[in-house]
């Protein structure tokens, strides 16, 4: 059987670029991350050893007061970990390429340059939560008794949601990036905001009511709702309750994901008229 072949200019016959396999892609790019963060220390500096401090110092100032206050540091040293992984890699996800040169090639590629990116993101999200279990366990340990949680299934549960909807934030994060040069200080702006808004280390409640609207457009702040409405005593939580915190987190996670996978599509039709990203 004869290659397929595309007509370029009358009289000229060129071969028809054939589409990659999107999953292949992804694990390729995700081995290559993997890589790459193991070739690179700085990274677990970040991702595991400062959260596990933060984490220790919280639990001595709260380990004589409520068990629900120590469970509130844990996990909030746990998100430390995850967001800083998640945003930090998600915007090296694209910047890496533009260092590297290989924005307009890799976008160029014959496949979708979302499949690319979802790799990064994807062992993003894997090393994050890594560094959240590593400080539960640390801090679990210093506690010296069994955490005070509900419903131990449903707390594992709710925390992987947790980090589905944080992926869903970072790979929107990455799309955005791609036409952005400051990456890196929206970064380091966006980390301890995002800790804030999102309710990380205390509930949304306690922040201004005109902060409520910007808390509530992210979907980890519902997921996180959901965490501790489920498996944290006696917490009260946002008034809608468990049910649409949960609708709300797959909501917005497939809004997410959806914008995500059509600007990923715009920067590549975008490319192709452009001929390359620095002209943007």
């Amino acid at each position: 059987m004869s290659a397929p072949t595309t007509t370029v200019l009358p009289g000229l016959i060129a071969p028809a670029r054939p589409r990659a396999s999107g999953p292949r892609v992804l694990a390729a790019s995700f081995r290559l991350t993997v890589l790459m963060f193991s070739a690179d220390p700085q990274w677990i500096i970040s991702s595991l050893m400062a959260p596990v401090v933060f984490a220790l110092a919280a639990f001595e100032m709260y380990r004589f007061s409520s068990p629900v206050l120590v469970l509130f540091s844990i996990l909030g040293a746990g998100m430390m970990s995850m967001w800083a992984q998640t945003l930090y890699g998600s915007g090296w996800a694209t910047g890496q390429d533009r260092e590297f040169g290989t924005l307009e090639p890799t976008l160029g590629a014959p496949v979708s340059y979302v499949w690319v990116v979802g790799g990064r993101v994807v062992w993003n999200t894997i090393s994050g939560l890594i560094g959240g279990a590593v400080v539960l366990a640390v801090v679990g340990g210093a506690y010296g008794a069994p955490l005070p949680i509900r419903d131990p299934l449903t707390f594992v549960a709710l925390f992987l949601l947790v980090m589905a909807a944080l992926s869903t934030v970072g790979l929107l994060f990455s799309a955005v990036f791609v036409y952005s040069r400051y990456a890196g200080f929206v970064q380091n702006i966006g980390e301890f905001a995002f800790y804030v808004v999102t309710g990380c280390m205390f509930p949304v409640a306690l922040l201004p009511g005109w902060t409520l609207p910007v808390s509530l457009a992210f979907p980890p702040t519902w997921a996180l709702d959901a965490l501790r409405s489920a498996t944290f005593p006696g917490y009260g939580g946002l008034p809608w309750g468990l049910t649409g915190d949960l609708l709300g987190t797959v909501g917005l996670s497939v809004l997410y994901l959806a914008v995500s996978v059509g600007l990923f599509r715009y920067v590549t039709r975008h490319l192709a008229e452009k001929g390359a990203a620095e002209e943007w």
